[in-house]
């Protein structure tokens, strides 16, 4: 194409075009380019390209190199000199009209398109948008990672008063327990110590009636019915097993006060030297009620598996309440599962032969630590919340019955003691928690 067939048709159209070989010289111009550029079709014709374009001659230069070699419009962008003001902003398209000879480079119709204006309003009212998005957004994170931080110091707060709360109530419970324990104790020990002397006085009392039947073997008839009737024989033995069994129970008493005192500690050191089995006794005493059940649940059978253990530095009624709060948590396990198997089936085999067992193994494990280990044949613990046990406020328990913080205050304790809590389950065996304690600590812990 020769810039006069170029101009005959490119005179009319209102869109700015450019004839351009592939080396950059303008070979023609239409009117329309004329006004886009500022400039005459003299002063445009016969320059180079790039000399009236902001862009650098290398991406001028590739362009039309591109365009030269394809018959498809290929898009580009140039932005056009001004004498006065920004430079205009135009989209291209260009394609070659004229291959390249051996004579002549490659001849580009360059079509030109201003961009309007509003388009860049746009985009920049867009890019604020997105700015002011991105802003609110961090500030929503700042606020949320200041709020989550409140929220941690208050649920610290909150369980360090719930935890003060429950050693309150532990202590109140150990200073009822321990007053109760005084006050049977007293009239406990009277009878105790009354019925070896009434012992005795019966012993004496009826040696009398022997003598009196050896000396005087033909009692009058009044004497022998009175004998007759109040069963004199069967009296002497009976009266003597009676005996016997008040002082059994007395006896039995006295150990459950002792058990109580042990339970409470209220009356030795917070720290101390202490026999752990004594300990695990008083809390089994305590819990009797619930091992042994009148009605609903069946017998609970506890193994004990004591091995030979050193007296362990400690305070006495802090690891009394961790074994209350891991044995109420392994009856109630084992309470659950008994409940599920009447449920599911009543009068099977396997729900007749079931025995609910709990073991308690204690082992030294070196010079330096013990185990206490509390196994129960419940149901286990769901995998999938093994991480949460120790967690506050975390509970498998219906609403009322749990507060979630037995297992969260035991952690605690064995930490303060610097020993370690943990925990195994598995549906097919149960449960099982063992404490490590150090034997002796160099120093009282705070």
């Amino acid at each position: 194409m020769t810039p006069d067939q170029f101009l005959t048709f490119a005179q009319v159209l209102p869109e700015p075009l450019l004839l351009v070989t592939s080396a950059g010289e303008i070979l023609a111009v239409n009117q329309a380019a004329t006004k886009l550029f500022s400039k005459t079709s003299k002063a445009l014709i016969g320059q180079h390209l790039s000399e009236f374009v902001t862009e650098c001659p290398n991406k001028v230069n590739e362009y039309l190199r591109v365009c030269a070699q394809s018959r498809q419009m290929i898009w580009g962008a140039f932005t056009i000199h001004q004498a006065v003001g920004e430079g205009i902003a135009c989209r291209t398209q260009g394609a070659v009209v004229q291959p390249r000879s051996p004579d002549s480079p490659a001849i580009n119709l360059l079509r030109l398109e201003k961009r309007k204006s509003n388009e860049f309003v746009v985009l920049n009212q867009k890019i604020h948008a997105l700015s002011q998005e991105i802003q609110q957004r961090q500030r929503i994170q700042l606020e949320l990672a200041q709020s989550n931080e409140t929220l941690k110091h208050t649920l610290i707060k909150l369980q360090n008063a719930l935890e003060a709360v429950q050693k309150e109530k532990m202590s109140g419970l150990g200073q009822l327990v321990a007053g109760i324990a005084h006050e049977i104790n007293n009239p406990i020990s009277f009878i105790h110590g009354n019925l070896t002397y009434a012992s005795e006085y019966y012993d004496d009392l009826l040696n009398l009636i022997h003598l009196y039947q050896q000396e005087y073997p033909h009692s009058s008839k009044v004497i022998q019915e009175a004998i007759e009737a109040m069963e004199l024989d069967f009296l002497q033995q009976d009266i003597k097993n009676l005996l016997c069994s008040m002082k059994m129970g007395s006896q039995r008493i006295a150990e459950i006060v002792k058990s109580l005192r042990n339970f409470s500690r209220l009356d030795e050191a917070t720290f101390k030297l202490v026999d752990i089995h004594e300990g695990l006794e008083a809390t089994l005493m305590i819990l009797q009620s619930r091992l042994n059940p009148c009605t609903q649940y069946s017998h609970i059978e506890v193994i004990k598996e004591y091995g030979e253990l050193p007296l362990v530095f400690c305070s006495p009624g802090q690891i009394n309440q961790v074994f209350m709060n891991i044995l109420n948590n392994a009856i109630d396990a084992l309470e659950e599962a008994e409940q599920l198997r009447s449920q599911h089936s009543p009068l099977s085999e396997l729900t007749r032969n079931y025995s609910s067992r709990i073991w308690i193994r204690t082992e030294k494990l070196s010079d330096r630590n013990i185990v206490i280990r509390i196994k129960d044949n419940g149901n286990g613990i769901p995998a999938e919340i093994h991480h949460q046990i120790f967690n506050p406020f975390f509970t498998t328990k219906p609403v009322g019955k749990g507060t979630g913080l037995g297992l969260s205050i035991s952690y605690q304790i064995i930490e303060s003691h610097n020993g370690r809590i943990n925990m195994m389950s598995n549906p097919t065996w149960g449960t099982e928690f063992s404490i490590e304690l150090p034997i002796i600590e160099e120093s009282e812990p705070m």
